[in-house]
């Protein structure tokens, strides 16, 4: 499959796992990150517990009319259950940091992304949708990285309120870019958030395989089908650089 880049405008990308790997490696740093945090304030924490409902929390906004999560409620969460107390406010804040903290010190992109997205530049306008619950860690990160000068416009679910597929944090990309939606191809790796969250506005869509989703979701009967597919986010130079 490939693309037609006729009358195509910005190219959106998905962060994690499509720009920069978010897969075991910083998932258990942020675990170990929240563990310490946890024993620090209240004592032995288990991390079965802790494990257990961190990863239902990572897929409750897709239960939840795909709401996302609110940080604070997610901390004082993990509290409750692990230790059967009810957390202040500076215990709510610490999680808020542990997690912020870890994510930081997660983040890391190869230098043929930030290569190759310069010379998407050239050609198209660039913009980011990210599922995160936290505006200020995306932002962040993107400025760590050198990531954020590429992008135009820049939507995270923590600040709309909604996760993709929900149609609302596409609108606002689209708002921002002040472009149809025919006009954009959407690049990610979630067969759920990215490709039927894009196709389902009218975007195109492209499914990288490069890196495995923590989040994974089977098809399902009806679902749209991507408009490409890669195992490698080099790949795009032949769909739009050609």
């Amino acid at each position: 499959m490939s693309i037609d880049p006729e009358g195509t405008k910005a190219l959106c990308f998905d962060l994690g796992n499509t720009l920069i790997a978010f897969g075991p490696r910083q998932i258990a740093h942020q675990y170990e990150e929240l563990k310490r945090t946890l024993e620090r304030m209240f004592g032995p924490c288990d991390g079965t517990v802790l494990k257990a409902v961190r990863d239902r929390q990572i897929v409750a906004p897709y239960t939840n009319g795909y709401r996302e999560n609110k940080l604070a409620d997610c901390g004082a969460e993990l509290i409750r259950e692990i230790y059967e107390v009810e957390p202040e406010d500076h215990h709510v804040e610490e999680m808020t940091e542990a997690r912020y903290r870890a994510f930081m010190e997660g983040m890391e992109v190869a230098d043929e992304v930030l290569v190759l997205l310069r010379k998407l530049q050239g050609r198209y306008r660039l913009a980011l949708l990210s599922n995160y619950p936290c505006g200020r860690s995306i932002r962040d990160g993107l400025a760590k990285l050198g990531l954020a000068e590429f992008f135009e416009a820049i939507v995270i679910s923590g600040e709309v309120g909604f996760v993709k597929p929900h149609p609302r944090p596409y609108e606002l990309l689209l708002e921002g870019l002040e472009l149809e939606a025919g006009q954009c191809v959407y690049i990610g790796d979630n067969w759920l958030a990215d490709v039927q969250g894009a196709k389902g506005i009218g975007m195109r869509a492209i499914l990288t395989t490069q890196h495995v989703p923590y989040e994974k979701f089977e098809r399902r009967e009806g679902d749209h089908e991507p408009d490409a597919r890669i195992g490698h986010l080099g790949e795009l130079k032949g769909h739009f650089l050609a």
